[in-house]
Parts: structure tokens; C-alpha cells; sequence
């Protein structure tokens, strides 16, 4: 079920942080840790809700737990509130509560030298920023400022194989993911993760209830670590799709044969039964059932050899002989459903569950667990920096993860211990109850923020992540007279007729009749220059029939002009007959002028 031993046996690659809780301001940690140190990172931060949260500890804390937090802060040298303040953590005021502040101002929770960091390494970085004052107001861009230099420090420490999978929701998504964008580039976001948290979506008159939360998932870069993960089959999809069964169980079929090129016997008849169309081939099959052993000269063997092997171990499903055979996939040897990026599966910790500890915004330990399996090998290091709960310090744990966790309250070692208690393992070197279940040596140490560790490297050079945009190419620049005056106005020019060959509307008698319909807008010249490609100087009135045909053949309307009166074409007797274009232009140039005054451009 776990990896657990794997960490033991790892025993000589352990990160020397292995199991630390820290106590501290999250970014002071993590200016402490090492470039490249951790395999992934999974946080849960707050999510921008405008409050402070506050949960009743559940069950409530004893004295004694009161009581050893007060003596771990106190062996820190901090025995007041204010001292507690100075040190960039929480006093726990309540004995009952565990709270945390969601509520952000530039006043109060950004420092100025993480702007001007900002501002001067990572310009893009300071527009999206920017941008959030802007769209969403001064505490939505402090809130992102305070999360922006804590992930500039996330993607220094991250290997190259590592990723980020972030927590958050609709009120701060759409920030967050712009931010991480400017970090780790565009090209590094793999998935926007959907997680159903509840089914009791809040009532509201204005909007569809809100029932799922967001993960942001990150990669350091192409080198990323990512394991397929799968959930076991509903009982709808099996009685749907295994439908077949024989001595070796259920069983579902697929197609023995595959697109691409045939390849030597891979495209010859097997049994008499021909490959059909031309495009396909024989393909060898899936898993095969661990009871069924392989031959020695298996990946030796032609196509139809393979065949004839499978069908006598009796792994190929005939729907009837003579027709297209399959293979058999049993149900035992099925891994299940692949995950995707919208979870529902994992349930939220509505009503009793054990998991429980009264802690705001908790999450359930298999969520974690999943993230884990994906992002990470057994022995690699997970860190978690808002870790409150400590679900995620429990799923690597479970799962033969290394870790790191910090959070900046002295009660997430008591919810921490309490959790891990479940699991029978030690803290700071305390074990409740028996000897651990997983793993016999696991014993967490609580460090405070006076003893965080020492880097053994330097920062690398600051990394601008600005895309340099480059000029605005736009396929159809706006003019500044709407196309239809613009249409009007050209055609007043030219008595309201047609610049390519004459066309006009016309009463029976012959008269013109002075209107827009029946005529397009194209341009005089395709090549235009200094930018005036849709302006009244470089457009022209055509009929219909003459615009279509040009479509966009780059050919300036003299010449175009030419070849409709060549192939007789002409609504007017000859091309001398059409508007004087010179002349039109000098009358298009005037009042284009008129109107950049008018517009005082």
C-alpha cells in the first residue's frame, strides 16, 4: 500500500531537513534551502477570501498541549506576543483555535524591498502585478505580491525534474496562474486541476454554486517527473465494458490490428484472415496476465507466431470465427482509470471523518497522496511551506516520501503531532503508543526561527522573465472613418458607381440610383504602406462580383481594371470612363486630412 521502505533504504541519499517542521515565516525557510533541493512542492496557501479564518480544534487542546507549545517557544527565547511578532510567527492566543489571517494590504503585509525585487529581476512578473491593482484592487496586488516572492523562491529551489501543484480557488485563480506563468513559463503550466470539494454547493440568487477548487500544477522544466496515477473502475463502466468472461474472469476486447506502415509479416494474412484497409497491420497486444508466461524468443517471433502464441493461451477473443479477432484485456490485470484533471473521486471532509482536526480549510490526506504518487518517486523530497494540517507531511510519510514542512503557527506542531499520532509516529522525539506502524526510526524534529538551516550555495543570477512581445501585426488595421461613411463618401466621388468597372444601381430608365447597397470596400493597393492600409487614401468602392473574384490577390486596382475591361467586362464603355484615380486620391487625401484635425490626431 505504501512506499514506506523505500525511504529506508534510501537511507544514504536522505536530505538532511528530512522531517523537519519549521516554525518560521515560510520565506525565510526557503532563502535557506539549497538551489534545486526538492523533487516537488505541494501548498495549500491562503486563497484571498477577504477574512480570517478561525477553526475549533477538535478534539479540544489539553493543557499539557497548551502548555508544550508555550515551552517550545519559550526554548526559542520567546515568551510574549511581541517577541513572537519580531520573529515573523504567530502567538497562539487561543488554546481552542487554530486561525490564520486572509485579509492583505500593502501596509501591512508586503515589505518594500520584495517589490523593488520584483520590479527590478523579474519585469513581467511586476505587470501582472501591476495589472491586478488595476482589474482588482490595491489588496488583490498585495495579496499576489506577498505569493510572488515565495514562488520566485519555490522555482530556485526546485530541481530540474520538480513541479508545484498550488491550491487555490475562483477568487485568486486567475492572478496565481499569471503569476506562475511569468516564473516558470507558459510552456511549464501542465495542468489546471479541478477538485470537487463538496456536494453541498452554497444557495446564492446570483450565481451557479460553487463546488470545486483549483490545483495549478508547475514543471521546472521539460525534465519533469510525472507518473500516471489511477482510480479502480465504477461498477457502471465494468458491467458496461466487461462484459466477457471465461476461467481467467472478466474480460474487455481491443483491436489486434493498428494505423501506420506494415512492416515485413506485420501486413501478411494470418489464418486466412486478411488486413484490411491497406493502412493497417497486425500489432502486438497489451498486458499480459502475470499467471501467462512469455516464451524466451517471444520479441523474436513474426507477427502471426505471436498470434498463434496468444490464441492457444487462449488471449484472443473470437466474436465469431472467421471474423477479425481481438485481444482479451482481463479486469484483474487492468490498472483502472487513468486520473484526469477534473477530480471527483476524492471526497472533502464534510460530516465525521477522522481525519478531522478542526484546522480552517483542511484538506483530506488522499488528496495530497495523489499529488504525491504523481509528482514524485519514493525517497524524493516534498516540501510543503503553509502546512498547517499536515496532510501533506502525513501523505509523503505514508507513501515513502522524504519531506519538509513550515508554517508559521506553533499549533501546526500540535495538529501535526495529533495526525501523526494516528500513524503511531514520533514527535520531536516523542512516540504515542506503540512503535511506529510504517516506519520504526521516523522521529519529527520542530525547529524554531532562530535555527533555520545555512545555505551551501549562492542565488543564481536573477532570471528575467519577461517575454519580449514583439510589434503588433494586425490583420486588419482600424481606420479612422467607419468603414460604411468611408463607403458613402467614395462612392459620392465616383457618382455612385462602381471603381473596378462601372457597376451602378439603376431605376429602368437608366437612372443611378444614389445608395450604398450593392457594393464592397477593397483596397486601391495590397502592399500598403506607412500604414494606412485601411484608411479612405487606400480604399476603393467594387461590385460584388469583382471584389470576390479578386479575393486577396495582390494586385493594385489599375491593373485589375485592365484585365476586366480585356475580358469585356465593362459596365462603361472603356477604362477612361472609370474615376480618375489620381485625381479620386487627392480628394480621399483631403478628407482623410479633415478628419485627423476633427479627431486631433
Amino acid at each position: 500500500m505504501t512506499d514506506a521502505a523505500a525511504v529506508k533504504s534510501n537511507a544514504k541519499g536522505e536530505h538532511p531537513l528530512n522531517r523537519r517542521l519549521f516554525i518560521a515565516d515560510n520565506l525565510d525557510l526557503l532563502g535557506r534551502l539549497d538551489n534545486e533541493s526538492i523533487d516537488l512542492i505541494c501548498i495549500d496557501p491562503p486563497f484571498k477570501k477577504r477574512k480570517t479564518f478561525v477553526g475549533r480544534i477538535k478534539p479540544p487542546l489539553t493543557d499539557a498541549e497548551l502548555r508544550a507549545e508555550l515551552a517550545m517557544l519559550a526554548g526559542w527565547g520567546i515568551i510574549t506576543p511581541q517577541q513572537a511578532v519580531a520573529a515573523g510567527i504567530n502567538w497562539p492566543a487561543n488554546a481552542g483555535e487554530a486561525r490564520f489571517k486572509d485579509a492583505w494590504s500593502y501596509q501591512d503585509d508586503v515589505h518594500e524591498d520584495w517589490v523593488k525585487r520584483i520590479e527590478s529581476q523579474h519585469e513581467g512578473l511586476h505587470r501582472v502585478i501591476e495589472a491586478a491593482k488595476v482589474t482588482a484592487g490595491n489588496d488583490t496586488a498585495a495579496y499576489l505580491c506577498y505569493m510572488a516572492v515565495r514562488l520566485l523562491e519555490m522555482h530556485r529551489v526546485l530541481k530540474p525534474t520538480g513541479s508545484l501543484y498550488l491550491h487555490c480557488d475562483g477568487d485568486a485563480n486567475s492572478y496565481l496562474r499569471l503569476a506562475m506563468d511569468a516564473i516558470f513559463g507558459d510552456g511549464n503550466r501542465r495542468n489546471e486541476i479541478a477538485w470537487k470539494r463538496t456536494n453541498a454547493p452554497t444557495a446564492s440568487d446570483y450565481q451557479f454554486g460553487r463546488v470545486h477548487d483549483t490545483i495549478l500544477a508547475y514543471a521546472k522544466s521539460e525534465l519533469v517527473k510525472q507518473n500516471p496515477v489511477y482510480i479502480p473502475y465504477s461498477p457502471e463502466y465494468i458491467k458496461q465494458n466487461f462484459r466477457h468472461s471465461d476461467a481467467r474472469g472478466k474480460f474487455q476486447s481491443s483491436p489486434l490490428t493498428a494505423q501506420g506502415i506494415r512492416n515485413g509479416h506485420s501486413g501478411r494474412p494470418w489464418r486466412g484472415i486478411e488486413v484490411t484497409p491497406r493502412n493497417l497491420h497486425w500489432v502486438s497486444p497489451g498486458a499480459i496476465p502475470a499467471e501467462v508466461a512469455l516464451p524466451a524468443n517471444y520479441d523474436g517471433m513474426t507477427s502471426q507466431e505471436k498470434l498463434d502464441w496468444l490464441d492457444e493461451n487462449g488471449l484472443i477473443y473470437w466474436p465469431q470465427r472467421g471474423t477479425m479477432p481481438r485481444f482479451k484485456h482481463y479486469l484483474s490485470t487492468s490498472p483502472g482509470t487513468r486520473v484526469s484533471d477534473f477530480m471527483t473521486d476524492i471526497a472533502g471532509l464534510q460530516g465525521a471523518s477522522g481525519e478531522r482536526t478542526g484546522y480552517p480549510t483542511q484538506k483530506p490526506v488522499a488528496l495530497a497522496e495523489r499529488i504525491i504518487k504523481a509528482g514524485s518517486n519514493p525517497g524524493d523530497v516534498v516540501l510543503d511551506c503553509f502546512a498547517g494540517c499536515a496532510y501533506v507531511p502525513v501523505a509523503a510519510e505514508r507513501n515513502g516520501r522524504q519531506w519538509i514542512a513550515c508554517d508559521i503557527s506553533p499549533r501546526a506542531l500540535t495538529v501535526l503531532r495529533r495526525q501523526f499520532g494516528k500513524f503511531r509516529y514520533a514527535v520531536d522525539g516523542e512516540q504515542p503508543g506503540e512503535q511506529p506502524a510504517l516506519l520504526a526510526d521516523a522521529n519529527v524534529i520542530t525547529i524554531g526561527p532562530g535555527n533555520l538551516p545555512q545555505r551551501s550555495d549562492e542565488d543564481p543570477e536573477p532570471r528575467i522573465a519577461m517575454k519580449r512581445p514583439e510589434p503588433e501585426a494586425y490583420k486588419t488595421p482600424a481606420s479612422i472613418i467607419p468603414e460604411p461613411e468611408m463607403l458613402r463618401m467614395l462612392l459620392e466621388l465616383s457618382g455612385y458607381q462602381a471603381w473596378c468597372c462601372g457597376f451602378a444601381n439603376r431605376r429602368p430608365d437608366g437612372a443611378i440610383i444614389e445608395t450604398t447597397r450593392n457594393f464592397h470596400l477593397d483596397h486601391l493597393n495590397p502592399k500598403s504602406k506607412k500604414g494606412t492600409s485601411n484608411q479612405i487614401i487606400n480604399r476603393a468602392p467594387m461590385c460584388p462580383t469583382h471584389n470576390i473574384r479578386k479575393n486577396n490577390r495582390r494586385v493594385h486596382l489599375v491593373e485589375y481594371r485592365q484585365e476586366i475591361a480585356d475580358g469585356e467586362e465593362m459596365m462603361v464603355d472603356s477604362v477612361s470612363d472609370l474615376i480618375n484615380l489620381t485625381w479620386a486620391g487627392d480628394q480621399a487625401l483631403e478628407i482623410y486630412a479633415r478628419e485627423r484635425a476633427r479627431q486631433g490626431i
